[in-house]
């Protein structure tokens, strides 16, 4: 039967007046439980336990009328509510916490701190440090303003082991005082905030740079790592510092060519810092930053700019082997043929003082094939053989001198000869697999170098060339035939070498490659007449190694230079051509002129007119050689 409200409420108020309490509650809960939200009543009936001295139950029914206000948004209700409850139970700490997260809610922030400090006050009164540290982690929830309630807040979740919730903290921390303008206490936050998640990127990436920007480079390590560096060039090249100055060379040499491939000029900034290790570290980190430097310009075909940077690091800290194979491997990859004999000299003397007399070995007797009139060549390979403790080095010097065993160089800068101009097969004596050879630098062949410096395109049509091959110069047919010795004048061991040397320096210069320069000289004129630039250059430079087509070939490689503009090849190719015999007289003039020109315009007037005037007294007039003396005489004099 259903319950008659109305009826039912008039019976409870009848009891009530009439101070039957028990009856009456008796009868409002009947209605409290078929409607129980029937909020009015249940707060009626909540009263009357008051009254009834009921204490537990009234706080139940007001407990519970309050949560339905609270939850319902009813915050003032609900607060008066768990008011009523603190007035029957002051320790009702649930109702403290309510009202104290009610509080909050309305802006009332110095009672909901009230609240929360009563509670907490209550708990470390009983020992209950768990408990404390949940009111301090609720405090920091209520002010923003409160940086202070906050930084504890967060140092005592990471304390419970809440580092996730304390990195969270420290981040909202730092982001709140970065808009205030507080970016020394923000910075600290972030530091905090790190400290918890290391995978925090982007916070370390600033927290680095701020330490860098304050000079603080210890600082900077401690959060500065390749992940927070990603492809930010000035990190990447912060980083690459203090993995250089830690002594970290491997580090560093994974990260330059990160850096350099980002930003290519910053090369010249690795480069001082590699001057600054070597003038108080070893060379090792120094290197590190020239290299990366280096093959940052060979990446860019600067194979000059590349040599270059070697060539100073050499003249920094001499002898030291990497930078010398190095700089042996840039010269073939770029056709930096001096560059590249010098490298090897300097190489060669390396190995010997690291008391290196097999590599020493190989590399001198590369260089007494190619120049055997060099002494200093010959004296290394000596040097090398005694390291060795070859016995009786001065013979074995002596038999590949004479060509009984002769020395067998490698051309670094030699195109692969063609099919119908290839040279002779070797004689059965250079067939021997006894015959010594030099062994040949293991260095990536040179890429094509064209005298031009322009655009394919300008240089005509080209046919594709064969692969590129070490093309090996037999000395036994450059030097000829040198006279066979009486065998009164045979010793087992000859009392001075320049008794093999005498008729050897002129022979060599009658015959030097006699073979091989004539067929490249061939080659360079069909080149050239078929507009073939780069492989007549080739052929051309291979030539002009022969004192017989030296001449030609050499002024035929400075004209091109400068016809293509590269004034300082030319005057190089040029002087190498006036250091020959010319063919004819004209020749000689023609030539001279061209010198005196090209220096002339490369703006080495004083050089220039001393070869006009040589031409002048050799020749009288010739074209516009006495105009062009007097110009040149009136600038010297500043007439």
């Amino acid at each position: 039967m259903a319950l008659d409200r109305e009826d039912t409420l008039k019976k409870a108020d009848k009891l009530v007046r009439q101070g039957r309490l028990d009856a009456a509650i008796a009868e409002y809960l009947r209605v409290v439980e078929d409607q129980p939200r029937d909020w009015n009543t249940a707060n009626t009936l909540g009263d009357l336990y008051v009254r009834a001295k009921q204490a537990d139950m009234a706080v139940a029914q007001y407990a519970r009328i309050a949560e339905h206000f609270f939850h319902d948004g009813f915050y003032p209700k609900a607060a008066a509510l768990y008011k009523k409850i603190l007035k029957i139970s002051p320790d009702h700490e649930h109702s403290q916490l309510q009202l104290a997260d009610l509080s909050a809610k309305q802006g009332l922030l110095a009672d909901a701190k009230s609240y929360y400090q009563i509670v907490a006050a209550r708990r470390r009164a009983r020992k209950d440090q768990r408990g404390v540290d949940e009111i301090v982690v609720q405090l920091g929830s209520v002010d923003p303003a409160d940086i202070d309630a906050r930084t504890l807040a967060a140092r005592v979740l990471a304390k419970n082991g809440d580092e996730k919730g304390a990195f969270v903290r420290f981040r909202e921390l730092y982001a709140d005082l970065t808009e205030k303008g507080r970016d020394a206490d923000a910075l600290k936050a972030l530091a905090e905030a790190v400290r918890f998640n290391a995978g925090d990127v982007e916070g370390r990436a600033i927290l680095t740079r701020a330490a860098l920007a304050a000079g603080d480079i210890p600082g900077a390590r401690v959060y500065l790592n390749p992940e927070t560096a990603g492809e930010d060039p000035s990190l990447l090249m912060a980083l690459v510092d203090i993995e250089l100055r830690a002594g970290d060379w491997e580090q560093a040499r994974q990260l330059l060519p990160k850096l350099l491939a980002r930003k290519r000029e910053l090369r010249h900034d690795i480069i001082e810092i590699g001057w600054t290790l070597l003038s108080n570290r070893p060379p090792a980190g120094a290197f590190v930053c020239i290299e990366a430097a280096v093959d940052a310009s060979l990446a860019a075909n600067e194979f000059d700019e590349a040599a270059s940077i070697l060539q100073e690091f050499i003249a920094r800290r001499s002898g030291y082997v990497p930078a010398l194979l190095k700089l042996v491997e840039v010269s073939v990859d770029g056709g930096l043929e001096t560059t590249m004999y010098d490298a090897q000299a300097q190489l060669a003397d390396a190995y010997l003082a690291a008391g290196n007399g097999a590599d020493a070995r190989a590399i001198a007797e590369d260089l007494v094939a190619r120049e055997p009139w060099e002494g200093s060549h010959i004296d290394r390979f000596r040097r090398a053989l005694v390291l060795l403790r070859v016995p009786e080095p001065d013979v074995v010097i002596a038999e590949r001198l004479s060509g009984q065993m002769p020395f067998v160089a490698t051309d670094h800068f030699a195109d692969s000869t063609p099919a119908d101009t290839a040279p002779a097969p070797e004689s059965a004596a250079y067939a021997d697999v006894n015959t010594p050879r030099v062994a040949e630098v293991r260095t990536p062949e040179p890429a094509p170098r064209s005298v031009e410096r322009q655009p394919a395109a300008a240089a005509g049509p080209t046919t594709p060339k064969a692969p590129r091959r070490p093309v090996e110069i037999d000395l036994t047919n450059a030097l000829g035939e040198l006279e066979e010795p009486t065998p009164e004048a045979t010793p087992s061991r000859p009392a001075d070498l320049d008794d093999v040397f005498k008729g050897f320096r002129s022979e060599a210069a009658r015959n030097e490659g006699t073979d091989q320069s004539a067929q490249h000289m061939k080659l360079a004129r069909t080149y050239l007449e078929m507009g073939m630039l780069e492989e007549a250059t080739s052929s051309l430079k291979t030539a002009a190694r022969s004192p017989r087509h030296r001449f030609e070939a050499a002024s035929q490689l400075g004209r091109l230079y400068k016809e293509h503009g590269d004034i300082p090849h030319a005057i190089e190719w040029l002087e190498r051509a006036a250091e020959a015999p010319a063919p004819g007289t004209e020749d000689g003039r023609a030539l001279l002129y061209d010198l005196g020109v090209a220096l002339e315009e490369a703006g080495e007037n004083t050089r220039a007119l001393a070869v006009f005037l040589e031409l002048l007294a050799e020749s009288g007039e010739y074209q516009d050689v006495s105009a062009r003396a007097d110009r040149l005489a009136r600038v010297q004099t500043g007439g």
